[in-house]
């Protein structure tokens, strides 16, 4: 999966809501996110040993997560981290904070591109977050740290002026 310069769906349909872009624009745009949700079940088919092997390691990680962190503090990091502009993983992590989707379907261990959530340090203003993203070999992998505010009702929000420079391992 080629990382992706549209901005994922949410942000679209907001786009779209605030009269920044048409419907035909807004129409064009979800159907280059469905094509290639569409490829990836086309690879997952090809190669359904690794697709397996790639789910139960999600699974085991989102499991660890959970013990350590609970699941509502990860879906609150995962969806604020998808609002963060230009971050290439916003792909994978849009619809983060529905609780109907699996939390491991959020977590790509070996399958590009790779999201590891590594470690969650909070304090009472926030979260700092540590994520690996990007290719799969652990030379090309990108590290970041990265720092979440709670705001006034608890909601995790990007820092000002956070952005997406990722420091390589």
């Amino acid at each position: 999966m080629l990382p992706s310069v549209l901005p994922p769906p949410h942000r679209l349909v907001a786009q779209f809501e605030d009269g920044r872009i048409t419907r035909e624009q807004l129409q064009a745009a979800m159907a280059i996110h469905q094509q290639r949700i569409l490829v990836e079940i086309a690879e997952a088919r090809s190669n359904p040993m690794l697709a397996y092997l790639d789910e139960k390691l999600g699974k085991f990680a989102a499991r660890r997560l959970e013990r350590r962190y609970g699941e509502r503090l990860i879906r609150m990091v995962l969806a604020a981290l998808a609002d963060i502009r230009g971050f290439p993983p916003a792909d994978l992590l849009w619809n983060a904070g529905h609780p109907d989707i699996p939390l491991h379907c959020f977590f790509r261990l070996r399958r590009e591109p790779v999201f590891r959530l590594l470690r969650i340090t909070m304090d009472l203003r926030g979260v700092t977050v540590v994520i690996e993203h990007g290719r799969a070999s652990k030379r090309d992998t990108s590290r970041q740290e990265i720092r979440l505010w709670r705001d006034r009702f608890g909601k995790l929000h990007p820092g000002p002026g956070e952005c997406p420079g990722a420091s390589r391992n």
